[in-house]
């Protein structure tokens, strides 16, 4: 979809502190092979429950955009836990960033990793489609806490990190144009982290930690998919989703300044994103990804307001944020820098 007057006009994130990776191998958390694998330096890790972590990122993107605008729309992402059962965290992020009450839907998003992009992709559509509203604040959050979670064994390739990230939409201008967007889905790969795994009525991780390594294994076992082909049905919708948002925006990856997938490690990252998209790493974030970890639906806004805040971007430069949500669900961003703000 091509946008004509979208907008981000401010940006957040939050992050913790950063646990190096050999203190995690060297108390036997982290098997030495995984660790070279992945080539992560250290990992985020936060004690504040994601909707603290979120309203801390959603209030700094609100006063990067001026602080002056009531959004009419928020929308909050997540992979995991959001601290209690059977309530409400975006509502709980509205109330502390927005207010109690406004006119608009505060909703959680369940994309997963790909629940920020999901999310922009969402809110751009509202603001494009109608006269109201007339902003949209995007907010994602993420910690996985042991031991439910074992953020460096739950799956191959990745080390799971805390952090939240916001952003906000609107129109009339701002610091990044947003020019066009895709998605896609492949919903049959969804067995990959199910596994032979029997639904319940509850969560059982509080009685066994999450380990994603034994559902792949459960579902290769089933004979109809190998690792190989897995990879290149992701490569595939990566590829589709970024071919289709750079056409509509008139772009082409040379001519991107910053190109943003997932933060993975550094095996995955080669294959699934640089050797496909032929893409330079000096022109990613990749490093910035490698001493945090992936930060669940979260990496995407991490990435965007490093760039913005750090002055990384100069008008006229593009770049493109590409998500991933396991499942899977695909989405690609393509944005133009504005004016520096004065």
């Amino acid at each position: 979809m091509r946008y004509d007057d979208v907008w981000i006009t401010g940006t957040g994130s939050v992050l913790g502190d950063l646990t190096p990776v050999a203190e995690a191998v060297a108390d036997g958390r982290y098997a030495p092979a995984d660790a070279a694998e992945a080539g992560l330096v250290s990992v985020s890790e936060s004690d504040l429950d994601p909707p603290d972590m979120a309203v801390r990122a959603g209030r700094a993107a609100m006063a990067h955009a001026g602080g002056s605008v009531t959004p009419g729309l928020h929308l909050h992402g997540s992979v995991y836990f959001q601290g209690l059962d059977l309530w409400s965290s975006a509502c709980a992020v509205a109330a502390e960033v927005i207010g109690e009450q406004w006119p608009g839907l505060s909703l959680h998003l369940g994309g997963l990793s790909n629940s920020a992009l999901a999310g922009l992709e969402l809110a751009a559509g509202q603001l494009a489609g109608q006269a109201g509203p007339s902003a949209a604040l995007v907010t994602a959050a993420d910690r996985f806490s042991a031991p439910q979670f074992d953020r460096w064994n739950v799956d191959s390739g990745v080390v799971f990190g805390d952090g939240a990230g916001a952003a906000v939409l609107g129109r009339g201008g701002g610091r990044l144009r947003l020019l066009a967007s895709a998605s896609y889905t492949d919903a049959g790969l969804v067995g990959l982290q199910r596994g032979d795994e029997p639904l319940t009525g509850a969560s059982t991780a509080a009685l066994r930690p999450l380990v994603l390594r034994e559902r792949a294994r459960q579902f290769f076992a089933a004979g109809r998919h190998t690792p190989a082909s897995v990879l290149a049905r992701s490569i595939a919708g990566v590829q589709r989703v970024t071919a289709q948002a750079l056409a509509e925006a008139g772009a082409s990856l040379s001519q991107l300044r910053w190109v943003c997938p997932p933060f993975v490690g550094q095996a995955l990252f080669k294959t699934a994103y640089v050797e496909p998209l032929r893409l330079d790493p000096a022109r990613t974030l990749h490093q910035l990804g490698l001493r945090v970890g992936h930060l669940g639906a979260v990496d995407q806004l991490v990435a965007l307001d490093h760039l913005v805040r750090h002055r990384l971007v100069a008008p006229g430069d593009r770049l493109a944020l590409i998500g991933v949500g396991i499942g899977f669900t695909f989405t690609c961003l393509v944005l133009e820098a504005g004016p520096r703000p004065q």
